[in-house]
């Protein structure tokens, strides 16, 4: 999927919103959210709207992070989908890297026929 295709699932739009972080796209990544989208931080922090979301994700690219998807599992109910995955998340330059296995939770919502993320906590939420 490139990522100029429309995002007709949940799944799908899960990993838009990763292969545009890995390729560096904040503005793909972006588009990826509803906009009044909240994304949870490392420590816990809610972020709330498209354009602070844009500053977090902005650093996650400026460190060169790369997202890979190894586990997925999507619940969707009408207009609303929960995913639960596993992330691999790389970042850093090459001898200096740090690999991070995360759980994300994220909750989708269908807006005009596209899927986009309204809920996204990368690092786990409520553990």
């Amino acid at each position: 999927m490139t990522l100029a295709n429309a995002v007709a699932s949940p799944r799908d739009a899960c990993r838009r919103f990763a292969a545009a972080i890995s390729r560096g796209r904040l503005d793909v990544a972006v588009a990826c959210l509803t906009r009044d989208a909240c994304l949870v931080t490392p420590d816990g922090t809610a972020v709330h709207g498209r354009e602070a979301i844009a500053g977090v994700l902005a650093q996650l690219i400026d460190a060169r992070a790369e997202v890979s998807i190894e586990l997925a599992a999507v619940l969707a109910a009408g207009d609303v989908a929960l995913a639960h995955e596993h992330w691999q998340i790389s970042s850093g330059s090459p001898g200096a890297e740090l690999v991070r296995s995360t759980r994300p939770t994220l909750v989708l919502r269908r807006v005009e026929s596209q899927w986009k993320l309204a809920v996204a906590a990368p690092w786990g939420w409520g553990e």
